[in-house]
């Protein structure tokens, strides 16, 4: 038994190794050709840089929390039946699309629309196909996603003239409403605002940015659909 539970760990890193190397070097090709063509960025703007330290660091990040993310599923899935066919792909693919965005987001502020919209088709149809919830939840999820954060966003604007996030977050959230289904994104918002007020109390002591300082919170989404999907669905 522990034999076999070390074999699917080691398959599941090796999937999502190989996962997170795929997503690397897509979110390259989309930073050095695609982000016009996208209509992403204006013309005239720079393009984001893949060379600098930072993208550099998150493209670490996006291979061992990839690879983490497959050994976590596969060997959580293994505890429970060895033959789940899900335990080699679906899981490690919605945490690697996340970390994609995630990393996207942290460096330009930008989620993709082709990501984000992708992410909730495949979302729908995965469950659709059977898998971690019915697709009625997942429809359901989806919508609920959407719309109750654009409507925080729109009261957060009313009360105090700034904005509170953009689209792409509200695409994101019905991304993992899709994914998760409706009851499990209560958590996710939790987690992601959790993410949100202590990253600017750490930026603000260290002297980075100010506690009120705009901050993507597509990277808080991405933490709080990944922590939601292993504690819940597995």
């Amino acid at each position: 038994m522990f034999t076999n539970i070390l074999g699917w760990l080691a398959l599941g890193a090796i999937a999502g190794s190989l996962l997170g190397f795929l997503l690397v070097w897509v979110v390259r090709q989309i930073f050095s050709r695609c982000w016009l063509a996208w209509g992403l960025i204006e013309p005239g703007h720079d393009f984001p840089s893949t060379h600098t330290a930072q993208a550099q660091r998150l493209d670490v990040q996006l291979l061992l929390s990839s690879a983490l993310c497959g050994a976590a599923v596969a060997g959580s899935n293994a505890l429970r039946s060895p033959v789940l066919w899900e335990a080699l792909w679906s899981g490690p693919l919605f945490c690697s699309l996340l970390l994609l965005q995630a990393r996207i987001d942290a460096q330009t502020g930008l989620l993709p629309d082709r990501l984000t919209l992708g992410m909730l088709w495949l979302g729908l149809l995965f469950n659709l196909c059977g898998g971690w919830v019915s697709l009625e939840r997942s429809v359901a999820g989806a919508a609920t996603g959407y719309i109750v954060m654009w409507l925080l966003a729109v009261v957060f604007y009313g009360v105090t003239g700034r904005e509170a996030m953009g689209r792409g977050d509200f695409k994101l959230s019905a991304a993992m409403g899709a994914w998760l289904g409706l009851w499990a994104l209560p958590s996710v918002w939790l987690v992601a605002s959790a993410w949100v007020c202590i990253t600017a109390a750490l930026d603000h002591v260290c002297g980075r940015q100010h506690f009120r300082a705009p901050r993507p919170f597509g990277p808080g989404l991405a933490l709080g659909g990944i922590l939601v999907m292993l504690s819940r669905v597995n």
